[in-house]
């Protein structure tokens, strides 16, 4: 999913954190039977889909609280969204 054709679209995050894993991961169960073990930085990126940013949005918040270039972020936030939108865990709004 590039960049370029999400960038305008508000992600909204689904499911509800259970806690964290014995690897530190974070636990994010849609239902019963959909439950997903993310690392921090998708969890971190989960946590910003609200439906009420865009990917543009979101991707220069997380460049101001890291301190780190735009352009380094986009392809890297887009690919995370990319597979938490494949397993359901984000939709776009």
């Amino acid at each position: 999913m590039a960049y370029e054709k999400i960038m305008d679209k508000k992600p909204q995050r689904v499911g509800t954190e259970l806690g964290r894993d014995e690897s530190q991961n974070y636990i994010i169960a849609i239902d019963e039977e959909k439950i997903y073990s993310i690392s921090f930085v998708a969890y971190y990126v989960w946590t910003l889909c609200d439906g009420t940013q865009t990917v543009r949005e979101l991707v220069d918040r997380i460049s101001k609280e890291l301190n780190a270039p735009v352009d380094e972020l986009k392809e890297p936030v887009s690919l995370i969204l990319e597979k938490l939108s494949e397993v359901g865990l984000v939709k776009f709004v």
